[in-house]
């Protein structure tokens, strides 16, 4: 056998990660999206429909708790609540085809929902536990099999990560880790203070001051330059300002601004510019992938808590505050339980201890935090 250093081990594992990781999103076939998504300001996961991620976060709790009733229950209705929630488990489950480990039977019905649209899908009994075992062959509590999965669930998790950092870290210059911040000085003077879990690209040329945010949320101390504008682009949202210190944020498509002193100018790129709007110390906007705005007035010094290491919650949905809360966290947040996610809460969160801060945040409402891995929590 050919001898092989650690270093090169590990990158033969990020490539094997990455070619899955591609298979795995096109459902099976050959995935250039892996490649041309480099052109885009966006990572990865930000193109996948919710339902994939929702089904790739059931695959792993499955295989975790394969005989758990509650479980089992949650993924059922899960899978009741939207037809595209059946082809979604059908196109993540395929990458485990490649790892060898889906039961052949299963395969067929897999392969079966991706090959129908949204009027022909299969129905869902074909997709779920029958009546006669409610629990799959490839999901019953076999100690031997559980061991058998757990390298296939590794590589899940790998893959989930690596593809979308790799895109990233092609494009970025500047980039944090989980739970981790940095402050930046940029050419003019202006300061950028990186997020957990953020990433930005800088372009300067040609007496143009452009930042793309990747990933994650930055806060900008801009230096005032009336002949040379301060732009950030974030998917279609630019905020243009002149000096002004405020705080971008990217959660999957959809971008929020907020302003805790000065003026900027937002603009969706996506509609008409007579659209834009200006903000001043105070105000914030969000607009998501379908380009729906929400605006409102915060306490100015209340923008950009997370630089202190603070999630700020007033009358935010449970769900909206995790997702804050998930650049914090090395690993995987899963929640399974949507009214739950959709009470609203106010408080202060520490995201230094995410942990801590979702068991305070969850234990309020009267949900759970379960620990299941050191890198999976699954909230119910």
């Amino acid at each position: 056998m050919r001898w092989r250093s650690p270093e090169q081990i590990r990158r033969r594992r990020r490539q094997r990660a990455l070619r899955l990781r591609a298979v795995a999103l096109s459902g099976g076939k050959p995935a250039p999206q892996l490649y041309l998504v480099a052109e885009r300001s966006v990572p990865m996961d930000a193109d996948l429909h919710p339902a994939h991620r929702q089904a790739a976060d059931w695959l792993i709790l499955l295989r975790e708790e394969p005989e758990d009733a509650p479980t089992l229950a949650r993924f059922e209705a899960w899978l009741d609540e939207d037809a595209s929630h059946a082809r979604a488990w059908a196109s993540v489950s395929e990458v485990f085809d490649l790892l060898g480990q889906a039961e052949p039977e299963l395969a067929s019905h897999w392969r079966e929902a991706q090959r129908q649209d949204d009027a022909t899908a299969p129905p869902l009994s074909d997709l779920r536990p029958t009546p006669k075992s409610r629990t799959p062959r490839w999901m019953r509590s076999r100690r031997t099999a559980v061991r058998s999965a757990g390298a296939a669930v590794a590589a899940a998790l790998a893959l989930a990560w690596i593809a979308p950092s790799a895109v990233i870290h092609a494009q970025a210059d500047h980039r944090t880790g989980a739970g981790e911040m940095t402050t930046l000085a940029l050419a003019d003077g202006s300061q950028v203070q990186l997020g957990p879990d953020s990433a930005i690209a800088v372009d300067y040329a040609k007496g143009q001051r452009h930042v793309r945010l990747l990933a994650g949320q930055a806060w900008f101390e801009v230096e005032r330059d009336p002949d040379a504008p301060f732009r950030v682009q974030s998917g279609d949202v630019r905020t243009t300002v002149l000096g002004t210190g405020f705080d971008v944020r990217q959660i999957g498509d959809t971008t929020s601004v907020a302003v805790a002193h000065g003026r900027v100018r937002v603009l969706d790129q996506g509609i008409a510019p007579s659209t834009a709007r200006e903000l001043t110390a105070g105000h914030w906007v969000r607009i998501d992938g379908d380009h729906l705005v929400e605006d409102g007035r915060s306490n100015p010094a209340l923008v950009g808590a997370w630089r202190e290491g603070r999630v700020v919650a007033h009358n935010r949905p449970i769900a909206e505050v995790i997702d804050e809360l998930r650049p914090w966290y090395g690993g995987r947040i899963l929640l399974t339980n949507s009214d739950l996610g959709q009470q609203r809460m106010d408080g202060v969160y520490d995201a230094r201890n995410p942990q801590a801060a979702l068991r305070a945040l969850v234990g309020e409402a009267g949900g759970t935090v379960r620990q299941i891995t050191p890198w999976l929590i699954v909230i119910s």
